[in-house]
C-alpha cells in the first residue's frame, strides 16, 4: 500500500516554505482574495472528491452561547465539527482497479489525523503562523491548513480544489451555531515551481473565507396581514459574510446586532427587515473592525473626516472589505410552504456603490458593547457617534416607536370597516335595542363619539409644525423633520376623506345595501393608501436614526 505524504511531528508543522494558505489570503496584497461565487465560477470541475465530515473535538475559539466576555486564561472549550474536503485533479483508476490505496487517491485516514494535529498544534501555540494569534475559527483552519500542505495533501498536483469547515453548534442559544469555511483553488505548478519551495509550489491561485451564523429563530411583528399586526411570529434568519478577514470571534457580536435588530422591529416586509439588518451589521460591526485592522497600514489621522473625501484606492480597505448576505424566512405563516427573502450588500466603498453612504462617519464608528444592556434602537440613537448631538435622533426614535404602536390598528382597520354594515346577528356583540346596528365610522376609528357633521375637512392644518432645531443641527435632519411634518398633513387630508365617506354612508342609508360593495371598497382603498403613507414615514424615521 502506497502512502500519500509522511508522518511528521506536530511541533514540525509549519515552516518558512509551507506557511499557511490563508495567511497568503491575509497579507492584504494577494490577489488571490476571492468571494465564493468568484472562486465556484473558477473552480475546475472534479474528477471525484474525497472528505472527513463532522469530525467531532473540543476547541477554545473564542466565546460560546452563554459566555460573551471573556480572556485568553478563561475561554471557554466548546464542541466543533470539523470538515475537510479535496477534489482530486485525476481519476482514482489506479486505486478502484487494485482495490487499494494507490497514489491517485488520498487515504481519508491521513486526513483525520491532519486535522486532530493541526488542532493539537493550535491548542499548544508552539508556533504561530502570522495573523493567527488570536483564539477564534480563522486560527484553527490556519492551522489545519498547514499541516495540510505540509503534508502534501492540499498540493496542486493533486487537487484542483480544497475546503476546510469549522462548525460551533454550541455558539448560538437562538440559532445552530456559527461557521467558518475556507475554500482554495489550486493549478498544476510546474516543476520550477515545484522546486522554488515556496507557496507557489503547492499551485495556490485563489481563496475564500465565509463566515456563516445558521437560523437564528427570533419572534417579531412582521407582516402585512392584519393579525400579523397583532401576533409575533418567528423569522428564521442566514447570515454569511463572504470574503471574510475578520478578526477573533466577532460572530458573537454579529448574532447580538443580528438578534436585537429582529426583536426590535415591526417591518411589514421581509425585504425592509434584510435591508435594516445588514445596514447594522455593517455599520456597527464590519466598518469599525475593517478601520481598526487597518490601523498600521492606513494613517486615518490624516485622511479626511467626510468620507466621501477619501481616496479609498489608496488604502487597504476595498482589498478586505466583504459582502454581506442575508436570508430571511417566515415558516409559520402558511402551512403549505415557507416564504423567504435574500439579498446581499458589496460594501466596498465607491462613489458608484448603492451603499456608499454606510460609510458617513467611518472614524466615529465602534462596535456595539459586549453584551449590550439595553436596545439597539436607544444604543445607536443616544450613545454611537453616528447621532446629533443635541439629542434629535433620540426623539425621533421616539416618536418612530410611537409610529410602531400605530401599526397593529390601522392594520384593524379595513376588518373594522367591514363590520360597519354588519347586520344584528352577523356580529359577534349585536347592538342594545334601540341602537343602530351600524356602527360609526368615526367612532371605528378612533373610538370617539365624534360628530362627523362637525367636522371640519381644513383639519391637517392643526398639526403641529415641529419646533426650530437649535443652530447646530445638520441641514438633513431639518429636512427628514419638515418632510416627517408633510406626511403627518397627508394623514389628517386621507381621515377626512374617510370621514366625508362616512357621513355619505350614513345620508344614503336606504340605499346601503345597493351599494354596499363599492363603498366598501372605496373604504377599504382609503385605509390602504394610509397604511402606505405610513410606511413611508417610517421608512424614512428610520434611516435618519441609522445616519
Amino acid at each position: 500500500m502506497e502512502s500519500q505524504a509522511d508522518l511528521i511531528n506536530s511541533s514540525t508543522i509549519l515552516s518558512e516554505d509551507h506557511s499557511s494558505i490563508l495567511n497568503m489570503a491575509y497579507s492584504y496584497e494577494s490577489s488571490a482574495w476571492m468571494s465564493s461565487w468568484e472562486l465556484s465560477k473558477a473552480r475546475e470541475e472534479p474528477a471525484a472528491v474525497i472528505g472527513v465530515k463532522d469530525l467531532q473535538l473540543q476547541v477554545m475559539a473564542g466565546a460560546d452561547g452563554w459566555t460573551g466576555d471573556w480572556v485568553e486564561a478563561t475561554c471557554p472549550q466548546q464542541p466543533a465539527l470539523v470538515s475537510v474536503s479535496f477534489a482530486l485533479r485525476r481519476p482514482f483508476k489506479k486505486a478502484s482497479e487494485d482495490d487499494d490505496i494507490a497514489g491517485d487517491t488520498i487515504h481519508y485516514g491521513l486526513i483525520k489525523l491532519a486535522i486532530i494535529d493541526g488542532v493539537r498544534a493550535y491548542h499548544a501555540r508552539g508556533i504561530t503562523p502570522d495573523f493567527a494569534s488570536e483564539l477564534s475559527m480563522k486560527s484553527i483552519c490556519i492551522f489545519i491548513a498547514s499541516v495540510l500542505v505540509r503534508r502534501s495533501l492540499a498540493v496542486g498536483r493533486n487537487v484542483n480544489w480544497s475546503s476546510i469547515r469549522i462548525m460551533l453548534p454550541k455558539s448560538s442559544l437562538r440559532g445552530a451555531g456559527a461557521s467558518l469555511t475556507a475554500q482554495a483553488i489550486y493549478k498544476e505548478p510546474s516543476l520550477e515551481e515545484q522546486e522554488a519551495g515556496t507557496l507557489r509550489s503547492t499551485g495556490h491561485i485563489g481563496e475564500s473565507c465565509t463566515l456563516r451564523l445558521h437560523d437564528l429563530t427570533v419572534p417579531t411583528i412582521i407582516g402585512l396581514l392584519p393579525k400579523e399586526r397583532t401576533m409575533k411570529q418567528n423569522v428564521v434568519a442566514n447570515i454569511e459574510i463572504d470574503r471574510w478577514y475578520g478578526l477573533g470571534d466577532l460572530h458573537w457580536d454579529i448574532q447580538q446586532i443580528v438578534v436585537k435588530t429582529i426583536e426590535e422591529s415591526s417591518f411589514q416586509t421581509l425585504e425592509a427587515l434584510a435591508e435594516r439588518i445588514s445596514k447594522n451589521i455593517i455599520r456597527h460591526s464590519l466598518i469599525p473592525t475593517m478601520i481598526k485592522q487597518t490601523s498600521t497600514k492606513d494613517k486615518w489621522d490624516e485622511l479626511a473626516d467626510d468620507y466621501a473625501d477619501v481616496p479609498w484606492e489608496e488604502t487597504h480597505v476595498p482589498r478586505i472589505c466583504p459582502i454581506v448576505k442575508i436570508k430571511l424566512e417566515k415558516p409559520s405563516i402558511y402551512v403549505d410552504t415557507t416564504p423567504g427573502v435574500e439579498m446581499s450588500m458589496d460594501i466596498r466603498p465607491s462613489c458608484d456603490s448603492p451603499y456608499f453612504d454606510l460609510w458617513e462617519g467611518y472614524k466615529r464608528l465602534r462596535l456595539c458593547p459586549r453584551p449590550l444592556i439595553g436596545t439597539l434602537t436607544d444604543w445607536i440613537a443616544q450613545e454611537h457617534p453616528g447621532g446629533s448631538k443635541d439629542g434629535t435622533s433620540s426623539n425621533v426614535v421616539g416618536i418612530n416607536r410611537k409610529l410602531d404602536g400605530l401599526q397593529p390598528d390601522l392594520a384593524r382597520t379595513p376588518q373594522d370597516a367591514k363590520e360597519i354594515t354588519a347586520q344584528p346577528g352577523e356580529h359577534p356583540e349585536n347592538p342594545q335595542d334601540g341602537e343602530s346596528p351600524r356602527l360609526d365610522l368615526n367612532q371605528k376609528l378612533d373610538g370617539s363619539q365624534t360628530d362627523t357633521s362637525q367636522y371640519n375637512d381644513n383639519a391637517e392644518e392643526t398639526v403641529t409644525r415641529p419646533k426650530e432645531h437649535p443652530e447646530n443641527s445638520k441641514d438633513g435632519e431639518l429636512s427628514i423633520l419638515s418632510d416627517l411634518n408633510q406626511e403627518l398633513k397627508t394623514w389628517q387630508r386621507d381621515i377626512a376623506q374617510l370621514r366625508k365617506t362616512a357621513q355619505g354612508i350614513r345620508a344614503n342609508a336606504k340605499k346601503l345595501d345597493d351599494r354596499k360593495s363599492s363603498m366598501l371598497a372605496e373604504i377599504s382603498q382609503l385605509l390602504d393608501n394610509f397604511r402606505n403613507e405610513l410606511t413611508n414615514v417610517q421608512k424614512a424615521m428610520q434611516e435618519f436614526v441609522v445616519q
